[in-house]
């Protein structure tokens, strides 16, 4: 029977410092590498014409909506439920 002397494993200061340098590379990378903005983002109002910048200030009154009469004229012309013909098998893992 042999007796078996294993050594203490000694920590590795290289691989902790190789990781930091790569943590620290990356960082760099990150922040000052990256693509620079050469115009500003122009906001939706700044693009849209004059006669939309009056719809988005709009104020919506539903039920002014609602009663007018040429809503009121309005006629449905298809009945609800819509009735969908049944597709494909009930089963589609049965053989045929």
């Amino acid at each position: 029977m042999a007796i078996e002397i294993k050594t203490e494993k000694k920590f590795n200061f290289s691989l902790l410092f190789i990781i930091f340098l790569l943590a620290v590379l990356g960082w760099f990378v990150w922040n000052f590498l990256k693509p620079i903005k050469i115009a500003k983002k122009p906001r939706l109002e700044e693009l849209l014409p004059p006669a939309s910048q009056e719809l988005i200030q709009a104020q919506l009154d539903i039920n002014k909506i609602l009663n007018h009469p040429v809503f009121q004229g309005l006629v449905s012309h298809i009945s609800w439920p819509i009735n969908v013909p049944a597709l494909g098998r009930q089963n589609p893992f049965q053989p045929f």
